[in-house]
């Protein structure tokens, strides 16, 4: 009867310990993928694939981490593919502002954009978005004397030219913090399973034999 007893309290006390076990490791998976995760794009005004019936006269882009405005690298074009970059962006918390020109023709605006957040990780990507209507040129602009046409040069549209590859936005967690995690996942449920199995093991072994009787033991 004693014996069965501790039996039962061991397989309850294992039966804990293993519950334990799996809230732990429960816990550890949760709280590992966002440890883990870099910088990346959350939103962005206009939103991609937008349509809109005027030019605005900025972009910002949200991220889940501070950008610095210092290293971030902005390219405009629209769909004549001028350059609609209007001077350096400025970053508030997790917001990165890009102030615009007017496009010069209707149709799509791509933004391509590469920021370094304040652990030193790079996040690039694009954003498209349409404009539909723009201002009509005026006549002195558009038929301009002959000597300002001697003298003027083609704009270079280089900037176009040293975009950024269009990756995706993020990066994927590092083969090392994977392997990191299954493998105490594969461990902690090793020893639970040991630990629930431990008192069955115990109570299939054979009782010991009672002392011959005469013995000082069976009195």
């Amino acid at each position: 009867m004693r014996s069965e007893t501790l039996a039962g309290r061991r397989c309850r006390w294992s039966a804990g310990a293993a519950l334990t076990v799996v809230s732990v490791v429960t816990a550890l998976a949760a709280t590992a993928a966002p440890a883990w995760a870099h910088n990346a794009l959350r939103s962005s005004n206009p939103a991609e694939g937008v349509s809109l019936p005027n030019s605005p006269t900025a972009i910002t882009m949200t991220f889940r981490e501070s950008p610095n405005p210092a290293m971030a690298q902005v390219v405009i074009v629209d769909a004549a593919g001028a350059d609609l970059v209007a001077g350096a962006p400025t970053g508030a918390g997790t917001t990165l502002t890009q102030p615009l020109r007017a496009a010069t023709a209707a149709g799509t605006v791509t933004v391509t954009y590469r920021v370094v957040s304040t652990d030193g990780h790079p996040v690039q990507g694009k954003i498209t978005f349409t404009v539909t209507t723009v201002p009509a040129a005026s006549p002195a602009a558009s038929s301009p004397s002959p000597a300002r046409t001697s003298a003027a040069a083609p704009a270079p549209t280089t900037a176009a030219a040293t975009a950024p590859a269009a990756a995706a936005a993020e990066e994927p967690m590092q083969p090392w913090g994977v392997a990191f995690v299954v493998g105490l996942l594969v461990g902690l449920i090793a020893i639970a399973a040991a630990l629930a199995f431990w008192p069955r093991r115990r109570r299939r072994d054979p009782p010991s034999a009672p002392a011959p009787a005469g013995s000082p033991d069976a009195t």
